[in-house]
């Protein structure tokens, strides 16, 4: 009967033990995982300004795509004003995504100035002079503002050392879902917006702007029928100052499943990373 309730004893344990080593149900200070992210999320909130550079990569069915990497800067002012640009490969701080991404050619010069007004971030425009793409999608401010309602799963992971934690944070499958529909939607409608607006002398004509409108509704057409059946996975890693519970850095992974137009299963994962540093 003991040596029964003995090695009932060492189950539980070898249990709690697991748990605690995954991070999943511990707690730190009496905190839960989710709550250790709303501590990181409000600090980030509290500070006037943070100078932050990222990269991204796009994988289409395990083959990664070079012309769709993009290193970037920027930099968050007064709590609402935010820019973002576009870095040449060596020039950036960050060099841990997976992959070869220094292949990525110069491309056109992009740039962004962000407000943030009502408590949605609006694009600035741009003069003549500045040109290029906008970089609004890239906002990790908006990304680490939107994990405060989103519905998730948030857990710690084992492994930062005692100065960081990590949290891991993945995002309801119907929540993946609206949030890469609202981005998409977003962007298109920017999209619609600078078409409108070229400067071309063939595109402000009446023929040049109803070619550009019938694009656009064309793309948005297939754009629509691919998000119907998706499935959308989203998995974000924080990374946290444990000393001042500020974001260190943020990662996210997106996976999209969709018929393509042959009728083919197609993968695409995004990947994208930003460090911060030097919070005022």
């Amino acid at each position: 009967m003991m040596i029964l309730l003995a090695k009932r004893t060492f189950t539980v344990l070898l249990a709690l033990c697991c748990c605690g080593l995954a991070g999943g149900c511990g707690r730190e200070n009496g905190k839960t995982a989710g709550e250790l992210l709303d501590l990181a999320l409000a600090g980030m909130t509290g500070t006037d300004g943070v100078t932050f550079e990222g990269e991204t990569a796009l994988r289409v069915d395990g083959r990664q795509l070079p012309e769709a990497s993009i290193y970037y800067g920027g930099e968050l002012i007064n709590h609402k004003s935010l820019r973002i640009y576009k870095l040449l490969p060596d020039s950036a701080k960050s060099q841990e995504l997976p992959g070869d991404l220094t292949q990525q050619a110069a491309g056109p010069n992009l740039y962004s100035r962000l407000e943030k007004s009502g408590g949605q971030w609006r694009v600035v425009p741009l003069n003549e002079d500045q040109g290029g793409s906008p970089l609004p999608g890239l906002n990790p401010i908006r990304q680490l503002e939107e994990l405060k309602t989103m519905n998730k799963t948030v857990t710690r992971e084992a492994g930062a050392g005692g100065k960081v934690r990590l949290l891991r944070i993945e995002l309801d499958p119907r929540q993946a879902h609206d949030q890469l529909a609202a981005e998409l939607e977003a962007e298109m409608s920017a999209l619609r917006t600078s078409s409108a607006s070229e400067k071309s002398p063939v595109a402000r004509t009446a023929a040049g702007v109803s070619a550009l409108e019938r694009l656009w509704e064309q793309e948005d057409g297939e754009l629509q029928r691919r998000l119907r059946d998706a499935k959308v996975a989203t998995v974000y890693h924080l990374e946290v100052d444990a000393m001042r519970n500020l974001p260190k850095s943020l990662s996210r992974q997106r996976t999209i499943t969709f018929l393509s137009s042959d009728g083919r299963t197609r993968r695409e994962t995004f990947v994208s990373r930003v460090d911060f540093y030097g919070y005022r």
